[in-house]
């Protein structure tokens, strides 16, 4: 796909419209030049989705709680940084098996953070090759494994949100119709500005 398929710029310019029209300024997390994304890949050895290398290279992007979760995008040092520090915990853990026998799953170098949340959880894309490449997953630091993905993409994630603050609607709704276990959040207007709140009603958006 090409970047005007994904459409990072376009969902991440309408987030940030609405941001900028209601909520208070944020720090802003520094865009990544084509050069130290092709070292990166080069160093961990993959092919970052088109909507990805976007994402890491978008400008202007705030590093607070816009996403739901509520998760704030990392820079991509610290994503890189979160995961050599889950990857050692996984290799220094023992090991574990379900009732079939099988592995129990753990953090594994295909899995690349790009947000994270106050309490150690983070947003991952997988980037191994099959169904779910490129979709984005919450990866829980306790419980570990992935379920169902959260979003197809890094571009339909920021789509999603996008729309859900644009019109007051549901976010995660294609994550929850097959069964996701992450509730439905909803875009709305309050007091201090556009929000996505989650079943209780707590802000996620600073």
């Amino acid at each position: 796909m090409t970047p005007i398929d994904h459409g990072v710029r376009e969902s991440w310019d309408r987030i940030d419209g609405r941001l900028s029209a209601h909520v208070r300024k944020a720090p802003v997390r520094p865009a990544v030049d084509a050069t130290r994304l092709r070292a990166v890949e080069a160093e961990l050895a993959v092919t970052l989705p088109t909507d990805v290398r976007e994402w890491w290279t978008l400008g202007n992007v705030r590093a607070d709680y816009w996403i739901p979760g509520p998760f704030a995008p990392v820079t991509l040092e610290e994503a890189l940084e979160t995961r050599e520090i889950w990857l050692l915990v996984a290799d220094q853990e023992e090991s574990h098996f379900d009732r079939s026998g099988a592995d129990e799953p753990r953090f594994l170098p295909e899995f690349m953070p790009i947000a994270m949340s106050p309490g150690g959880d983070g947003l991952i894309v997988d980037l191994r090759v099959g169904e779910h490449h490129g979709a984005v997953f919450l990866w829980d630091h306790e419980r570990r494994g992935l379920g169902t993905p959260l979003w197809d993409s890094v571009g339909s994630m920021l789509q999603d949100i996008g729309v859900a603050l644009g019109s007051r609607t549901p976010v995660l709704r294609r994550h929850t119709a097959p069964g996701g276990a992450e509730a439905a959040c909803t875009g709305e207007g309050n007091g201090s500005g556009d929000q996505i709140n989650d079943s209780a009603d707590r802000p996620h958006t600073a």
